[in-house]
């Protein structure tokens, strides 16, 4: 069976709803008097029961190796991912045990070779580092704590990478996610690889020690690898919704930001990429290295190398792609200080008609007008504190992902647009993951917000009771990880699906 697997990885940068620190309803000329910030921010999180539904580490690993007929060779002329973990189907071969993050790197071909050298070249894979996103992780990434993405450098002839890998990481949640090219047949394949930490089977729990400094990157045990075909699908980690929301089995790898000046990435050649490369060292200094990427490279992320990747392998035409140079102007403009000082925070009206399609449930969110998503007091106490733990002051480390600025939740489109009736929440907070358009062999689409006025009483019923329930489960609506609702908000929704 061929394996073409959707979702994940190089989804960058995410934002929508209007609003903030200077109104954006003022700013594009309409009185405004309500607050910005929600009333009530529900901490973004992965509930303790998101995974109770996937496959054992066996039958997860007994369908990653299942052999098709498509590979005569197989595992050998499979993807990285499958070429690696399925060894174990050859005579005398075994599984990989990878004990870290560097381990990993090494399977998929993104070791680096040259730990002072280049990005891309001289046997070290490509990088980037984005300061704000869409992917998995979305509310709990910005300049302080980025998302790292490794990836095979796209070759100089402007060819698709045959064969390529791509590795996205983010601290804070015990796995990595992977895309990697199948060579043999051309499709793109998706992966979440789990694993465990010595704190993991501690009573205690991990702390955030463990999970946000470098000791998330070693000591790993019980790596699994997941394909986003099997049970992933109907977590709170599918991503299809992103990567193939028409349901078409031609999944696109996504980058929003993908022309130049690329506002949300880590970038010394312009002076946003510069700003949040300042932000990003006033906490983790120059001598720390950040997940996969050495510490004397971090300053030579590079977004182009991304948007070429990309577009080699022919997704140059983003949905919903956002015009960096026409926002970056446009926040300028109304905005002087930016993007080095974001509060007051700006607006464009390019931005806005973006933002207007987004939450009517056209396409997925897009990102926030400005370069920085931070709250400059939050940030600078956190980096800090990090610095505190660094230079052994502190023997502990706070959330430091805690950092995202109130004012914009709405604009991030982790919070729904102010004035909005019962049916425009449903809309903006849930279709994107409940709509027609999607696997409606999923058990989450016997809820579609598109199809609201056909479902049925019992329906609407059970979606009230996830949206009533705490945030502790993975059966919370909507989830936390990705939006948070005040209870005036979920009173609405609740209302509107009582009619």
């Amino acid at each position: 069976m061929q394996k073409i697997h959707g979702a994940l990885l190089l989804a960058v940068a995410m934002g929508a709803a209007a609003s903030c620190a200077v109104p954006q309803t003022e700013a594009l000329g309409v009185s405004s008097g309500e607050p910005t910030a929600p009333s009530v921010v529900t901490p973004p999180h992965i509930p303790p029961d998101a995974f109770v539904t996937l496959k054992s580490p066996g039958d997860a690993h007994a369908d990653l190796c299942q052999p098709d007929d498509l590979h005569p060779n197989f595992p050998d002329d499979a993807d990285a991912i499958t070429r690696a973990f399925c060894q174990d189907l050859k005579p005398g071969g075994v599984v990989p045990t990878p004990h870290g993050l560097a381990d990993l790197q090494a399977l998929l071909g993104l070791e680096f070779a040259d730990r002072t050298g280049q990005n891309g070249a001289g046997g070290n894979p490509a990088f980037a580092i984005l300061g704000h996103s869409s992917a998995l992780t979305a509310r709990n990434v910005s300049s302080i704590v980025p998302t790292a993405f490794v990836f095979t450098p796209p070759p100089a002839d402007g060819s698709p990478p045959v064969g390529f890998a791509a590795l996205a990481f983010d601290p804070g949640e015990q796995f990595v996610e992977v895309a990697v090219e199948d060579p043999t047949v051309s499709s793109v394949n998706f992966y979440l690889v789990l694993f465990d930490q010595a704190c993991t089977d501690d009573p205690a729990g991990c702390t955030t020690t463990d999970l946000l400094t470098p000791r998330l990157v070693t000591g790993w045990s019980n790596v699994r690898v997941y394909e986003d075909t099997t049970t992933l699908n109907d977590t709170v980690l599918d991503c299809h919704e992103c990567h193939d929301p028409h349901t078409t089995g031609n999944n696109i790898l996504r980058m929003q930001e993908i022309v130049p000046p690329y506002t949300h990435f880590f970038d010394r050649t312009t002076e946003g990429g510069r700003s949040l490369l300042a932000d990003f060292h006033a906490a983790h200094g120059a001598h720390e290295d950040y997940g996969p990427i050495p510490a004397a490279l971090v300053d030579l992320s590079d977004p182009s190398k991304l948007a070429a990747l990309v577009s080699q392998m022919g997704f140059a035409d983003q949905p919903n792609a956002f015009d960096s140079k026409a926002i970056e102007s446009d926040v300028m403009q109304s905005s002087p200080l930016q993007p080095a000082t974001n509060v007051p925070c700006g607006s464009s009206f390019t931005w806005q008609a973006l933002y207007e399609r987004a939450i009517a449930g056209e396409f997925i969110a897009t990102p926030y007008h400005d370069v920085k998503v931070t709250d400059p007091g939050k940030l600078t106490s956190m980096a800090s504190a990090y610095q505190a733990w660094m230079s052994g002051a502190a023997l502990e480390v706070p959330d430091i992902r805690d950092v995202l600025l109130d004012e914009g939740l709405r604009d991030m489109g982790f919070a729904p647009k102010l004035g909005l009736d019962g049916r425009g929440l449903l809309v903006q907070m849930c279709q994107q993951c409940h709509n027609a358009n999607l696997d409606q062999t999923l058990s989450r689409q016997r809820f579609r917000v598109d199809d609201l006025d056909q479902m049925s009483r019992a329906e609407k019923d059970l979606a009230i009771t996830r949206l009533t329930m705490t945030a502790d489960t993975r059966l919370v609506m909507p989830p936390p990880l990705f939006r948070t609702i005040t209870p005036a908000e979920r009173e609405l929704m609740v209302q509107e699906l009582q009619q």
